[in-house]
């Protein structure tokens, strides 16, 4: 007699649900066995690692508050009233690529800037765009501060080294044509190396630009946060990055060590890292603001975050010789092997949560298929608090990220105010992250590159 296989019906929901839900009580009676000691052990192996990698964001939380409550006394948020004794002659140089939409009013915010017209000169450079930045930028043709120049397309670094070549100007900065300067932005930036005679470069503070969307109010706490870091970073002389909008260098830094490379198609932190081995001076100047369009859609902001990160992670590789070498200090022993790991150790704890979070649903599954649902609600008792050393270290955690984002909203801004930036940063960032990063480690493992569009 041979055996016919029931076919399960493929509408009855109901059934698939109850069945899934029998297959995972089983496995978690198997757990709770002897038998299953292994998978216990397991588990509290990937536990241990948990723990360990909490413990190093606490530390590093507690190591920014510190330096922040060390450097309070410096954190003014206004831009400095008081003339200079010395204005620097200056070249800025806007690369562009089928920045049709933007370049004018980015060009409009440096001509707008309080600076003496004849210490600024603006070099806009057209590297080999398809659309209509060209006719655009004509409009500014007959401007005397303004020199256009038209290449064939060789990306972003060729652009910014074809300016640098041109520029006789003490210091030279670069504008990505998608970014705009607060008024007062070089000058504070130029009152920074008239008091620092030893730095060599100086980055703004960078906000996004009118956000509209959901993602975009998602990073603008994001850079909110990012620049308490950096401001932080900055005293430290840990700062790893000389973003595109708006940072400006001594020319001698040029003649010194080289113009950009091509470096992963991320030439702005290659750069700052050739800095640091050369003992190089880089400060932060939270008073000079600079806003950014920020990506819009999912898909954007998945090929920009995809190409930082991949970036990080193989600048990171060049520099390796740097990592966890006293002589960088700060930047080798904590910025740059945190810029790699960093990577690792969000996923892992991103992997972590999903997978209790789908075991808790599961538990949940069979408790409804074998009880019933119930719709009583939870009950909460004022005298209970879980003591779970895992919970605990969860909130002290939160805590503090809590902490650090009313501290940068408050040094951007001015003042903290509660938003739905903060909202849409602390729900989302965590679940389209893992995109992003996934890839890059990704790419990295497998030698594949990334392209800027």
């Amino acid at each position: 007699m041979t055996k016919q296989r029931q076919k399960l019906p493929a509408n009855n929901k109901g059934e698939i649900i109850a069945i899934l839900a029998k297959i995972w009580y089983n496995t978690r009676v198997i757990k709770a066995r002897p038998t299953g000691s292994f998978i216990i052990m397991v588990e509290a192996f990937f536990n241990s690692i948990l723990y360990a990698f909490l413990f190093i964001t606490l530390y590093l939380e507690v190591f920014f508050l510190i330096t922040f409550f060390e450097e309070r006394g410096k954190l003014e948020t206004k831009p400095n009233s008081k003339k200079l004794s010395y204005y620097p002659s200056t070249t800025i140089i806007i690369p562009c690529w089928n920045e049709e939409t933007t370049v004018a009013g980015t060009v409009h915010s440096l001509l707008r800037l309080n600076y003496p017209k004849n210490k600024l000169n603006i070099f806009i450079i057209d590297d080999g765009s398809t659309d209509h930045t060209w006719e655009v930028v004509q409009k500014f043709a007959n401007n005397p501060q303004i020199t256009l120049i038209k290449k064939e397309n060789g990306g972003k670094h060729t652009a910014v080294n074809l300016g640098i070549e041109e520029s006789n100007s003490e210091l030279i900065g670069c504008l990505d044509a998608d970014s705009f300067v607060e008024k007062d932005a070089l000058l504070e930036i130029a009152r920074a190396f008239n008091e620092d005679k030893l730095m060599m470069a100086a980055t703004p503070m960078l906000v996004v630009h009118e956000p509209k969307t959901i993602l975009q109010k998602m990073q603008r706490t994001e850079y909110h946060t990012g620049a308490f870091l950096k401001r932080m970073l900055s005293p430290l002389d840990a700062i790893n990055v000389t973003p595109g909008p708006f940072s400006i260098f001594r020319k001698e830094v040029f003649e010194k060590i080289g113009l950009y490379k091509k470096a992963h198609n991320t030439e702005d932190m290659e750069f700052a890292l050739r800095m640091q081995s050369h003992h190089m001076r880089i400060r932060n100047v939270h008073t000079a603001q600079v806003h950014t369009k920020a990506p819009g859609t999912l898909y954007k902001l998945y090929r920009q975050r995809l190409r930082w990160a991949y970036g990080t992670m193989k600048n990171t590789l060049d520099y390796r010789f740097m990592i966890f070498r006293r002589a960088y200090g700060i930047l080798g022993m904590i910025t740059l092997p945190l810029s790699f790991f960093g990577v690792f150790i969000f996923l892992y704890n991103f992997g972590f949560i999903a997978f209790h979070m789908i075991q808790r649903l599961l538990d949940k599954a069979v408790q409804i298929s074998t009880t019933g649902f119930s719709f009583a609600m939870p009950q909460f008792d004022s005298f209970f608090f879980n003591t779970d050393f895992m919970a605990i270290l969860s909130y002290v955690f939160l805590g503090l990220g809590l902490v650090i984002i009313w501290n940068g909203v408050k040094l951007a801004e001015g003042r903290f105010r509660p938003t739905t930036s903060i909202f849409y940063f602390l729900v989302l960032y965590g679940i389209v992250a893992p995109l992003w990063f996934t890839r890059a480690v990704w790419n990295v493992v497998f030698s594949k590159t990334t392209s800027w569009r």
